[in-house]
């Protein structure tokens, strides 16, 4: 029987507590499942205090393995069809003597096979937002919160979870004219900027790496709004196309100031406001860490409205799964 998350921890932390407690965390893919697990990742880095987190891709993970991997860290390893490197990565792992955490596709790939334990997601055309790998590696996040430090809003956080497919589904209604207005606008556009901070980071690297470039060949440039104004904003110009995903928590200043500038500098700019999408759904006390959970399908929606647009399908590839690399 299939453990969920909840009881996985607790038996991490049964075994933590006899060998001096966990220390630290690592999150590791490639990929979509990069941008997949930084919703976990940016939690534990903001709100942990008695263990920390970093994240590795996983081939570097195996090849360049911290040393400090060891019995009292535990490695959550993604992967939706269980790429070899990242088969590797849990091996790696396993071998160092962490805990590792295998979230993939189900329970009969790679990943489930060697991983200590295993957290399964939903994926695909009818996917549950819900239950997607990145609202998996945030409940991962919460409950090792919980159950490690006692953390005060993991009610709030747990109470959030209720409202992710509604908003997702609300947003996508909402965006549809916006998104297909966009998407015949720019779809002979070679190369676009994507900005965003805090808890949107891996959103933006999500919509470059996997949705622009993956899947329609766009060249793409993921940009942190903080470092924007240190060499970048030298670029804009009124006709380069770029996308603004503005975060709803402590880093939305940064989004607001990058804004001004557009407004100011720029024209052909888009912007998409979690905090609109919420409408004050989610509690002000946890909204911060759901940012990624509903940006990352919205801002897929647009980017599958220029496939549409385009004749050029989201699952089409030249070189992945067709030849050797």
């Amino acid at each position: 029987m299939t453990k969920t998350v909840k009881e996985i921890i607790t038996e991490i932390k049964q075994k933590m507590d006899q060998i001096g407690g966990l220390k630290h965390v690592y999150f590791v893919a490639c990929g979509g499942s990069k941008a997949a697990i930084f919703p976990g990742l940016y939690l534990l880095q903001s709100e942990a205090k008695t263990f920390s987190a970093t994240t590795y891709t996983s081939n570097e993970f195996v090849h360049a393995t911290p040393k400090e991997l060891d019995e009292r860290c535990v490695a959550v390893i993604c992967s939706l069809k269980a790429t070899a490197e990242t088969v590797e990565a849990v091996k790696t792992a396993n071998a160092a003597g962490a805990v590792t955490i295998a979230m993939t596709g189900n329970m009969q790939t790679g990943m489930a096979k060697v991983g200590q334990y295993v957290v399964t997601y939903s994926n695909g055309d009818d996917q549950v937002y819900s239950d997607s790998n990145q609202a998996n590696s945030l409940r991962i996040g919460f409950e090792l919160l919980y159950q490690f430090e006692n953390w005060d809003k993991y009610e709030k956080a747990m109470d959030a979870y209720q409202y992710i497919d509604e908003i997702i589904a609300e947003g996508k209604k909402n965006c549809l004219p916006a998104a297909k207005a966009w998407a015949e606008k720019e779809k002979d556009e070679p190369v676009f900027y994507v900005l965003a901070s805090g808890p949107n980071y891996g959103v933006a690297y999500s919509m470059c790496c996997c949705h622009f470039m993956e899947m329609q060949w766009k060249h793409a440039v993921c940009l942190h709004t903080g470092e924007y104004f240190h060499g970048p904003f030298e670029t804009t110009d009124k006709e380069l196309p770029m996308i603004l995903l503005m975060s709803e928590g402590r880093t939305r200043a940064l989004d607001e100031r990058c804004l001004k500038f557009l407004n100011t500098y720029a024209e052909n700019f888009i912007v998409i406001d979690f905090k609109e999408l919420n409408g004050g759904k989610i509690d002000e006390s946890v909204v911060e860490f759901f940012n990624p959970v509903v940006m990352i399908p919205i801002e897929r929606y647009y980017v599958s409205q220029m496939a549409e647009v385009r004749g050029h399908s989201m699952d089409e590839r030249r070189y992945m799964w067709k030849v050797e690399y």
